[in-house]
């Protein structure tokens, strides 16, 4: 009798484990839809866009700012920001939470800030959280590589 019914809780966490998968992946592709669409309102510099897409507590961490940035300070900066990144390999997203994914990347950076080239290559991590059933960017930060 114990081993039927080990074998019956093997089976019903399998199929647990590969349900909550399958709505991972699901989740994982509605988080990078948003943080693609966030990427386009850097690159058409786009402050509704970016407003809408980020938490009003967001902080960004980068190389190139001059220290953590607030979205206002980010969407203030707009003029002096020139951005286009292309990810290189693949996309990593891994919950945190029912609300809340982590997602990290290597990127290629081309463009400038203050009329400093981006570096690159670059690792970046996010954190986004879901609010009212959008995910939105909590957190950014984008480390250097040498290339």
């Amino acid at each position: 009798m114990r081993i039927l019914a080990t074998i019956l809780c093997v089976v019903f966490v399998g199929a647990t484990l590969t349900q909550a998968s399958a709505g991972d992946a699901d989740i994982a592709k509605d988080v990078s839809a948003a943080a693609a669409a966030l990427d386009k309102a850097f690159a058409q510099s786009d402050a509704a866009a970016i407003k809408t897409l980020m938490t009003p507590d967001h902080v960004s961490v980068t190389p190139y700012y001059d220290g953590p940035q607030s979205t206002d300070q980010q969407i203030a900066s707009l003029p002096e920001l020139k951005f286009n990144e292309t990810i290189m390999g693949a996309v990593k997203v891994t919950m945190l939470g029912p609300d809340a994914a982590m997602r990290n990347f290597t990127a290629k950076l081309e463009g400038s800030f203050k009329g400093k080239p981006l570096p690159s290559p670059v690792y970046a991590t996010e954190i986004l959280v879901k609010r009212d059933g959008v995910w939105m960017e909590r957190f950014y930060q984008v480390t250097a590589l040498t290339p």
